[in-house]
Order: C-alpha cells, then sequence, then structure tokens
C-alpha cells in the first residue's frame, strides 16, 4: 500500500515512492512461476479524486526451460503504469478508498505483460532425448544417430493407400 494523502491535497504535485512486493507462486500456461520479491519505484500524482503512477519495475521470474526443464531464472525490468480512482470507474482503472492505494494488482499485471511465451535456459539449448530422456546440453546420447527421422504423417498414407485400394 503507497500513502497518497499528499497528492490528494496538492494535485499536481509529484511524489517518489518506492514498495517492494511479494508475489505468491501462479500457473501461467501451465508453468509454476516463482518470483523474488518485486520492487517498484517512481512517482506518483494526483487530480481530482485520481492518482496516476509511474515507476519501473524489476524482478526476477523463476520456470523451467521447455527443451531441456533446467531452472531458468528470467529478470525483468520494465516500465509500469496506472491510475487509481475513487470511484474506480473506467478501463484499466484501478479502485482506491481512504487515503492508500493498492499498488500490486497493477504491478502484478505488469509483471505478467512482459513474460516470455516460453523460457529457454539459451538460445542453443539441443534439450532431452524422446527416446531415452537424457538431458542432450549436459551428455551425448546415441538413440537418434542414424535413425530415419520419423514423418509424423507416415501413418495417414497408410489410410489413404488402404482406402485407394477399396475403391478398386
Amino acid at each position: 500500500m503507497v500513502d497518497v494523502s499528499g497528492a490528494l491535497k496538492n494535485p499536481g504535485s509529484v511524489f517518489p515512492f518506492r514498495a517492494v512486493l511479494s508475489f505468491d507462486p501462479c500457473e501461467v500456461i501451465g508453468e509454476e512461476l516463482t518470483f523474488t520479491d518485486a520492487v517498484l519505484e517512481g512517482e506518483f500524482f494526483g487530480a481530482d479524486e485520481t492518482i496516476s503512477v509511474r515507476a519501473r519495475l524489476t524482478a526476477n521470474v523463476h520456470a523451467h526451460c521447455c527443451r531441456c526443464l533446467t531452472e531458468v531464472t528470467y529478470p525483468i525490468d520494465t516500465e509500469a503504469e496506472a491510475d487509481f480512482s475513487r470511484s474506480g470507474d473506467g478501463e484499466d482503472v484501478y479502485g482506491f478508498t481512504g487515503h492508500q492505494i493498492d499498488v500490486k494488482p497493477a504491478a502484478f499485471e505488469a509483471l505478467l505483460l512482459e513474460l516470455p511465451i516460453s523460457f529457454v535456459c539459451s538460445e542453443d539449448c539441443k534439450g532431452l532425448c524422446p527416446v531415452c530422456g537424457k538431458n542432450r546440453n549436459l551428455s551425448l546420447c546415441t538413440c537418434l544417430e542414424g535413425a530415419v527421422k520419423p514423418n509424423p504423417f507416415s501413418a495417414l498414407s497408410s489410410l489413404l493407400n488402404d482406402h485407394n485400394n477399396e475403391e478398386v
């Protein structure tokens, strides 16, 4: 919670703030994510019954590589903006009562918007062997050496051949 009483009493004045926020682990697209404490640092100003916040959000997200399943840490450093209103009316406006605003929901939304679609430990990650399950970044695997890469649609060709034979 950030005390905004100064901005409500002095519209147009800018006030600096710093908030350290803790977020619970959550699941995003099937991936369990955990977060380090996020730091939201910036300024806010008021006009009538509205408070505008402009800040920098930094945190680390812990997830697993989508190719080899090793744990990865993804840093987030982004700009966050939010508007708060006593009425809570309007699109993308957070409500508040009294003289404190809860910046946590707005910060969490900004954090989620910065997440990548998938996490990888490195761009050249070799992933897991589909046959034996070894992490190919750590040890070589010969399971697929010399093997013909199976075509995922090869099973359909037999259906097509069976269908053509029935028509003759």
